[in-house]
């Protein structure tokens, strides 16, 4: 009977949705971004991690990338692993046990559905996302110990997850490392299907004492073309200061492979200068950071919006973190342009707004592409 009802799956399928929207599926401590039948991002909030964040995010063309995949590749290597982007993911043997973030292998295609093998299940493409077209760090809780910083499963700063939202000496907890915790009170679905798909979050950066310094507001725009853009109001409840720290802002981490030293990148700036060793804790529109998943070159770019009100630095690393930053003035210019420290104080019930974007593209570096991505981000209201 299982068997039957699977054939007809096979030939009926599921309705796909347009590839030119995104469409949001809410979860009880995630919201699942599909464009089409591929996942391009989950936003995860669960109580038990330190701060919400997105994870996976993917560029366009995965499951073609997974179909050419090679089955039982090495650990390193992306062949025909996954990450289960669902809580429930749709699957022919509810025994199976899988949920969100397990990794799982590929050994068959057909249509919309894949083939687990060592599960015994099927699974719609749809709560999937290929790690051959993962632009983010894997979460790994147990990482191997491994002191080479070149291997390709070194793992280190497990505060990086995903894409994620935090900063260092916050009224001097450290909340980028979290030693503080970044709890989430509410995700609202604002457009549940569109271009952009458009979730609204509320959270409280807590105090020593449990209380909340700060809520944040972030309304995140999702785009068919892989945009992300974060508009973000940070609203004091007691006196804050936002501390001269590099350890910030609005931040991804790439995987291992993508790394520039081992790489190359490139990285490049609007500014026309590359590399992150001169585009660290420097000015720029934007800039691109790219490099290979598997046998595919992809990039993700950061986007300063020039009406924010302070210019944001780049904190980019060699070792594959990539971030902005509006407040490190100090600490990134110290050894050079020596400008004083800058921090931000508000007082109770004071507010201040940042906006930031986000784009995966694959290939290397097109500064029309990018640019043209740029001047979407900026032409929001």
């Amino acid at each position: 009977m299982r068997q039957f009802c699977f054939t007809l799956l096979l030939l009926w399928g599921i309705p796909c949705l347009a590839a030119d929207v995104v469409h949001l599926t809410e979860g009880k401590h995630s919201v699942k971004a599909t464009i089409g039948d591929e996942v391009f991002t989950v936003m995860q909030f669960s109580d038990d991690r330190k701060k919400p964040f997105f994870l996976p995010v993917t560029a366009a063309g995965g499951i073609e990338l997974l179909k050419a995949g090679k089955p039982d590749a090495a650990e390193r290597v992306p062949g025909r692993k996954d990450i289960i982007c669902s809580e429930r993911p749709q699957v022919t043997n509810q025994e199976a046990g899988l949920g969100l973030n397990d990794v799982v292998e590929i050994s068959d295609v057909i249509g919309h559905w894949l083939k687990i093998s060592d599960k015994e299940c099927w699974i719609h493409r749809s709560d999937v996302a290929p790690i051959a077209a993962t632009v983010t760090r894997l979460i790994n809780d147990n990482p191997p110990r491994i002191k080479d910083r070149s291997s390709p499963l070194y793992y280190d700063h497990p505060h990086h997850k995903g894409i994620w939202l935090s900063v260092d000496e916050v009224n001097g907890i450290k909340f980028w490392n979290e030693d503080g915790e970044i709890r989430t009170k509410s995700v609202e679905i604002v457009t549940a299907k569109g271009n952009p798909a458009v979730l609204k979050r509320t959270t409280h950066w807590l105090g020593e004492n449990g209380k909340p310094l700060v809520e944040e507001v972030s309304t995140w725009s999702l785009y068919a073309n892989r945009l992300i853009t974060a508009d973000i109001t940070f609203t004091a409840q007691t006196d804050v200061t936002f501390g001269d720290t590099k350890e910030g802002m609005f931040a991804i981490r790439l995987p291992n492979s993508m790394r520039e030293m081992v790489s190359g990148g490139p990285v490049n700036g609007a500014s026309g200068d590359s590399g992150s060793g001169e585009l660290w804790g420097k000015l720029n529109r934007w800039i691109d950071y790219c490099g290979p998943v598997g046998n595919q070159t992809f990039g993700v770019t950061l986007m300063d919006h020039p009406q924010n009100p302070r210019p944001s630095r780049y904190h980019v690393r060699n070792y594959g973190l990539f971030a902005i930053n509006p407040f490190g003035q100090k600490s990134y210019t110290g050894g050079n342009e020596k400008l004083p420290a800058n921090p931000l104080e508000l007082a109770p019930g004071e507010s201040t707004r940042f906006r930031y974007g986000l784009f995966v593209h694959s290939g290397t570096t097109e500064p029309k592409q990018v640019e043209a991505a740029f001047q979407q981000f900026v032409s929001q209201d």
